[in-house]
C-alpha cells in the first residue's frame, strides 16, 4: 500500500459536528484523544472552535477562534504527550493559567510559554488565539536559561514577541504549501524568533539576526507595503512607524535584497493600475530560503503531539477519529 504523505495544513471546526452531540464528541475525540486536554465550556452558549494549523516539520502554528473554555491536562493525560514547548497567545480576550503551583493572567498579545508534558489548567475567554508547538531540545539549546520553558509569561509589549507573532500570522497568508523544505525553514525561523522572545543566548541571538529576525522583518515590510501602497502619502515614515524599525535599518534590509522601499511601492502601484492581481509587494515569501541552524527531527507535530498517518477522515492522528470528513479538512 502506497504511503500517504502527511498534510502540511489542517483545519478543525466544531461546527461541522452534529449539534446534538457536538460537545460530547469534541471533548472526547478532539480533546482527550487528540490534544490530551479535558475541554469544558465556561458558558451555556454552544461550543465554538474553528482553527487552521500549519504543520512545519517538527513544529506547528495554529490560528483560530474559540468560545470561552476551560482546558485541563492531568498527569494521566500526559502519558501520550511529547515534550514540545507550547506558546499560547490570546490575540483577543484574556487567559488565566494554573501550572506547577504558579498562577498568571494574560491579556491580548501576551504569551504563555509552557511544556506540553506538564500538568496544568487554563481558562480562556472567547476570542482569537495563536498557538505554537516547538521542539524543546532545539529551542532549549538556544536559550540563556532553559528553565524559562517551564512556565513563563511574556508581556505583549516586547518587540521580539511582536515580531514572532507577526511572522507566525503571515504564514497563514502565504503558507509554504506542500514543500517540506519550506516548512522546515519556517520552523527554523519560528525557533529563532521564539528564542529571542524568551531569552536567547549570545550565539543564538547573533544567528537569529541573520535568520529568523531578518526574514520576519522583510516579511513585515512586504505586508506593510501591500496594505499601504494605495495611499498617495505612503512611504518610509509610515513603514518605520508601523513596524518600529528605523529608516536606516529598513534601507539596509532591502538593500541586501537588491531593492529599495520606493521601488517596491512603485511596483505595487504599477501592478494595481495595470489591473493585475494586487501583489504582496514582495519578492520573497515569509519563508526565507536562507537556512538556519535548527536541527531536523522526524515527524510534524501539532498541539503537543506527533502527527502520524492520515486516516480515512483526513485527520492527522495515530488514532481513529470520528468520521465527518467535513469537520477536519487537510
Amino acid at each position: 500500500m502506497e504511503d500517504v504523505p502527511p498534510p502540511t495544513s489542517m483545519r478543525f471546526s466544531a461546527a461541522a459536528l452534529p449539534e446534538a452531540d457536538r460537545l460530547a464528541i469534541w471533548r472526547e475525540e478532539f480533546g482527550r484523544k487528540f490534544v490530551h486536554l479535558d475541554i469544558a465550556p465556561l458558558q451555556d452558549d454552544p461550543l465554538r472552535y474553528d482553527a487552521s494549523f500549519q504543520l512545519l516539520d517538527t513544529a506547528s502554528a495554529g490560528l483560530g477562534t474559540m468560545s470561552a473554555v476551560r482546558c485541563e491536562r492531568s498527569r494521566r493525560m500526559i502519558a501520550d504527550c511529547n515534550d514540545d514547548i507550547l506558546m499560547l497567545v490570546p490575540l483577543t480576550g484574556r487567559l488565566q493559567v494554573d501550572q506547577a503551583g504558579q498562577e498568571a493572567t494574560l491579556g491580548p498579545g501576551d504569551a504563555l510559554v509552557r511544556r506540553s508534558d506538564d500538568p496544568g489548567c487554563t481558562w480562556s475567554e472567547a476570542g482569537h488565539f495563536l498557538t505554537l508547538s516547538l521542539p524543546q531540545a532545539v529551542l532549549g539549546a538556544k536559550l540563556a536559561d532553559a528553565d524559562r520553558l517551564r512556565m513563563t509569561v511574556l508581556p505583549g509589549g516586547s518587540g521580539a514577541l511582536q515580531l514572532l507573532v507577526g511572522y507566525a500570522r503571515l504564514l497563514f497568508e502565504a503558507p509554504g504549501g506542500a514543500d517540506p523544505a519550506l516548512g522546515r525553514l519556517a520552523r527554523d525561523h519560528l525557533l529563532d524568533l521564539a528564542a529571542m522572545a524568551i531569552g536567547a543566548n549570545r550565539d543564538a541571538w547573533v544567528l537569529a539576526q541573520e535568520g529568523g529576525a531578518r526574514t520576519a522583518h522583510l516579511a513585515a515590510i512586504d505586508a506593510s507595503i501591500a496594505r499601504g501602497h494605495r495611499d498617495p502619502g505612503f512611504g518610509m515614515a509610515q513603514v518605520s512607524r508601523a513596524l518600529g524599525l528605523s529608516p536606516g535599518h529598513i534601507r539596509k534590509l532591502l538593500a541586501a535584497r537588491g531593492a529599495s522601499l520606493s521601488d517596491l511601492v512603485m511596483a505595487a502601484r504599477a501592478s494595481r493600475s495595470a489591473n493585475w492581481p494586487t501583489p504582496r509587494a514582495s519578492t520573497t515569501s515569509p519563508i526565507s530560503t536562507a537556512p538556519s541552524a535548527a536541527a531536523t527531527i522526524a515527524r510534524p507535530r501539532i498541539c503537543g503531539r506527533a502527527a502520524g498517518a492520515r486516516d480515512h477522515s483526513g485527520m492527522v492522528s495515530r488514532r481513529k477519529a470520528w468520521n465527518p470528513s467535513s469537520s477536519i479538512s487537510p
